[in-house]
């Protein structure tokens, strides 16, 4: 089993999120935000305005929360700063 945790703040609260295996739990307004970036990151394959108007999405796997480093990327995109990390962090993209 993998997993890391993220604890960060976000929108001036401080919030944690945990991704085990491909599965996101934690603050949830947090993990909510991450479920509909998730599926926007499918959009960004076949829309080329969407990709330019989410650079930091642009390129990543279709299914981002299904790898580490992906979900990492996405999870670090949907706070506005990293405090810690811990865990089975993946190398830093």
């Amino acid at each position: 089993m993998s997993t890391f945790t993220v604890k960060g703040s976000r929108n001036g609260s401080l919030v944690h999120v945990t991704w085990t295996d491909g599965r996101v739990s934690g603050d949830f307004p947090t993990v909510d935000l991450l479920l509909t970036e998730a599926e926007m990151v499918q959009i960004l394959h076949t829309d080329a305005y969407a990709a330019r108007a989410l650079p930091d999405l642009d390129g990543m796997a279709p299914a981002p929360l299904q790898d580490a480093t992906a979900a990492y990327r996405l999870i670090v995109h949907v706070m506005d700063s990293v405090r810690e990390a811990t865990g089975d962090v993946p190398v830093r993209i």
